[in-house]
């Protein structure tokens, strides 16, 4: 029953997707990255696929469209008497050279597939996977690019994800210490895209204006915090506490910050009981745990594999086969860095490295513009921050867990283009409202007979309510 009443509703969004491709942007990480066909117990239906298709339809057949303000100029002059709000059709995706750079490492793993000593059968699903995940990405660009819809999607994507960790937050509260999976039985996995976009749900939380709200958000994060504890993950336990830190470190009530979280400790010490303690001793004392000792064998056998695949690597897929035939054993490299570069080889981990370093410093470097910009365009600052945690989360976490091409991060890696394009619109239009007032300004002392339609100026704030000039951004935060 459960099963059916959702494959009805998946039915009955398809058109309202295929016409407005933004909501269906929305409903497809809804649906892939929170999978609801866990909680109706069919975790092999393919309903991304139900959403996805007639999404990527509609944005290429109907376009993206969205508003833009355009200044308003006096008959015959230069002179900017207003603005006028239109809808046009923007591109596909926005230019920005870290979608050049995803796009020729996409094209590289698709030539090197060929060129590996497997076949490109071996990898042909993975592959298949990685290109629905670059085409999303490009169109999340150009369909998010302003600020309501990224405020829309940025609260989507993190709230799809850390439903299963709230809920795991909230059972560890209600029932006592036990073992949180998330959505699957992979705890790595789960801690991981947690304690990724735990940043996302603590920074937007703070940027709300509303008490009320932004107590709702930080209530999520803490409950969070308990489920990725609660996993009994050893890299998630060691990128949450690296998050952990940069959020009291960073800010402005430092010592208040640093108090919380140790309390925070406190109360997952006690809902957790010995668990947490357990897996502190094993991260301190790694040589004494085998788990642990495997896997700096598994790393040096990689270095082994790279020395005789160094240029194009062994293909995308293939750790587990080449280590399997060099006697090494069928095992996974558990290094996203070790990982990438045995199976991409020098040139395609460079590419790979760029993507995920550029779009690091791009939102370190937006997170500054957006500390010296307007008070209003705080709300930047806080986003940008909340990416750029999550992303160095992922990397950090990386470090012991295998998940290179994950669908979290694709979508953040987007998101980082987007904003950027966002607060350089927002910018745009701030600028234009504060020209538009000024000239108004100028021509209040004017007499009428200076305009050479005779019409009286109109005060800013009446063509506000008017509609032809946007209202100023309220400072989020």
């Amino acid at each position: 029953m459960r099963f059916a009443l959702y494959v009805s509703l998946l039915l009955a969004v398809v058109p309202i997707v295929l016409l407005r491709p933004f909501f269906g942007l929305c409903v497809y990480y809804v649906v892939s990255l929170m999978q609801p066909k866990v909680l109706c117990w069919r975790p092999e239906f393919q309903d991304a696929l139900i959403i996805g298709v007639p999404m990527v339809c509609g944005a290429v057949a109907l376009g993206v469209r969205r508003f833009v303000i355009e200044p308003r100029y006096r008959p015959g002059t230069n002179v900017v008497i207003g603005a006028d709000r239109r809808l046009v059709r923007n591109a596909l995706f926005e230019p920005s050279w870290l979608l050049a750079v995803m796009a020729a490492l996409v094209v590289y793993i698709g030539v090197t597939r060929y060129l590996a000593p497997f076949g490109p059968e071996n990898s042909a699903a993975s592959y298949s996977r990685l290109l629905k995940m670059a085409l999303v990405t490009f169109l999340l660009t150009g369909l998010a690019s302003d600020l309501k819809r990224f405020r829309v999607l940025y609260v989507v994507v993190a709230l799809s994800v850390g439903f299963w960790a709230i809920k795991g937050g909230l059972n560890v509260v209600l029932l006592g210490p036990h073992q949180v999976y998330g959505r699957n039985y992979d705890n790595n996995l789960f801690a991981l895209m947690s304690v990724m976009v735990l940043p996302m749900v603590f920074y937007f939380g703070i940027s709300v204006t509303h008490s009320r709200w932004r107590l709702v958000y930080l209530t999520f994060a803490a409950l969070m915090c308990l489920a990725i504890i609660g996993s009994n993950s050893r890299a998630g336990f060691v990128a949450l506490a690296a998050v952990l830190f940069c959020f009291a470190w960073t800010s402005k009530h430092r010592f208040k910050a640093l108090f919380g979280v140790v309390l925070l400790g406190i109360v997952a010490l006690m809902t957790t009981g010995h668990e947490i303690q357990s897996r502190i001793d094993s991260i301190l004392q790694y040589r004494k745990d085998d788990s642990a000792r495997s896997r700096i064998a598994l790393w040096s056998t990689s270095w082994l594999l790279l020395s005789q695949h160094p240029l194009i690597g062994v293909g995308l897929d293939n750790f587990e086969r080449a280590s399997a035939a060099a006697a090494f054993g069928r095992k996974a490299a558990h290094n996203i860095w070790l990982s990438s570069l045995v199976e991409l080889g020098v040139v395609g981990f460079a590419l790979w490295l760029t993507m995920i370093l550029g779009a690091i410093a791009s939102m370190y470097q937006l997170m500054h513009y957006a500390r010296r910009g307007p008070p209003r365009t705080r709300w930047c600052y806080y986003w940008a921050r909340g990416l750029l945690l999550g992303m160095i989360a992922y990397c950090i976490h990386g470090l012991f867990h295998n998940e290179v091409y994950l669908d979290l991060w694709f979508a953040m890696f987007g998101m980082a283009v987007a904003l950027r394009a966002t607060l350089r619109r927002e910018l745009s239009n701030m600028r234009l409202t504060a020209t538009v007032a000024a000239q108004f300004a100028s021509a209040a002392a004017q007499p009428l007979a200076d305009d050479p339609r005779g019409r009286q100026l109109i005060p800013i704030g009446l063509l506000r309510r008017l509609g032809d000039v946007p209202r100023p951004l309220r400072a989020r935060g």
